[in-house]
């Protein structure tokens, strides 16, 4: 596609025909020549907002974005309502990839009832991979209590799924051949189809419905970058059990193979819970078809501590591993 912003002929073919659910609060949605969207606000409550940034591959990077923007939401105690979407493309793009990123983001957006509100959609000389922005926003749940210093020492630290799995599902995606080399094609399979799991929509919806304290799901930064940013959101320190932790034996073996830290690499769908009985949510979990496990604690300092077997090491912030 030519340099610039995507051409209304193509805007109404594959952004706004991709665009299939409506509530009754968004009174002026998305379609060319708006700049603005408008929003009937019926209930005087409060509001949640979320932006993120999403890079990867084209058939994937919709539903990425998507369930990044609403595990946000959701982990802070509310449903999520409606989106902004911002998608600048590499100048070698097609409109089959803008149709196709599109598509899984209204198929979501249909699923969830999440408004799509508007956005900016261009193709430019300064990317060269898929670029998509999504500011998400959201009501809070009616008898959900998400109150500041809910926390307290002591308390469990509840998680959900597989550390890394979701990193090692992307590495299958992009470098697939390179991993043909020394793994089976079913073992692969098996690692890639770890990717229809990324939401962690049910489990936050059980973890507040049980009287959690605090939530947070992982992401790029994977489950020690989670660990640190529960944390620091709390105000609290934290032990966690490294042998505690679930991670897939086939994350393990791809990590290997390109030796990184399967700890540090995307961990969508994992979620952190906070909670004062975290072997009864972890069975409830277990009894709902969830994988999950007690793997540590809260502490009263700032200290954000990894224990494996006798050896201690200390969490650092994002960006510094």
């Amino acid at each position: 596609m030519r340099i610039g912003k995507i051409t209304e002929t193509i805007l109404n073919r594959s952004v706004i025909k991709n665009i299939r659910y409506r509530s009754g609060e968004l009174l002026q949605g998305p379609s060319p020549g708006r700049d603005c969207a408008r929003i009937a606000i019926k209930r005087e409550r409060e509001m949640v907002f979320s932006a993120n940034p999403v890079t990867g591959p084209t058939d994937l990077l919709g539903r990425l974005a998507f369930f990044r923007m609403a595990n946000d939401i959701v982990c802070s105690g509310a449903r999520p309502s409606g989106m902004l979407i911002t998608l600048l493309l590499p100048e070698a793009s097609g409109e089959k990839e803008l149709k196709t990123i599109m598509g899984q983001l209204g198929t979501l957006a249909e699923k969830y009832e999440v408004d799509i509100i508007g956005g900016h959609t261009e193709v430019c000389r300064e990317v060269s991979a898929p670029l998509l922005s999504i500011t998400g926003m959201g009501y809070p749940e009616q008898g959900v209590a998400v109150e500041k210093g809910s926390a307290k020492p002591g308390m469990d630290i509840v998680m959900t799924k597989w550390a890394g799995a979701a990193g090692a599902a992307r590495m299958v995606r992009e470098k697939r051949t390179e991993l043909c080399t020394r793994f089976r094609e079913d073992f692969l399979e098996q690692a890639e189809n770890y990717l229809e799991t990324i939401s962690c929509m049910p489990e936050a919806a059980i973890a507040w419905e049980t009287g959690a304290a605090a939530l947070h799901n992982a992401s790029a930064d994977g489950v020690f970058g989670a660990l640190w940013e529960l944390g620091q959101a709390l105000g609290m320190g934290l032990e966690v059990d490294l042998k505690k932790i679930p991670i897939r034996q086939e994350s393990v073996e791809i990590c290997e193979f390109f030796d990184v830290n399967p700890y540090l690499i995307p961990a969508e769908g994992v979620l952190l819970v906070v909670t004062k009985d975290g072997g009864q949510l972890a069975r409830r979990y277990e009894k709902a078809g969830i994988s999950a496990a007690v793997i540590g604690h809260m502490m009263d300092n700032n200290d954000k501590v990894i224990t494996n077997g006798d050896e201690r090491r200390f969490l650092v912030p994002p960006g510094n591993q």
